[in-house]
């Protein structure tokens, strides 16, 4: 499998994500094919079966996790309980 670039994986997140809200503001034919489209090719570029696998696989390869704000950090280093999740 060729590993896409981070940009192309976030246009095809961003794809996926405005098609969902389309179809569910408005759902039409064309709305669900769009849905359809994008999933596939989400999971196309992840190497999955299944959308929620590809969403997993896309936030490890753009290396989406929880980080902490310097600011956040108690004295040691240690993170406190409140960190902030950022995309």
């Amino acid at each position: 499998m060729l590993t896409p670039s981070p940009q192309d994986l976030r246009v095809a997140l961003a794809r996926y994500a405005d098609a969902r809200i389309e179809d569910a503001r408005r759902s039409t034919a064309a709305t669900s094919r769009a849905v359809e489209d994008a999933a596939y090719t989400l999971c196309v570029m992840t190497g999955t079966q299944a959308v929620p696998q590809a969403l997993h696989v896309a936030d490890t390869m753009l290396g989406m996790r929880t980080t902490v704000s310097p600011v956040l950090r108690q004295p040691g280093g240690a993170p406190r309980g409140d960190s902030l999740q950022t995309a």
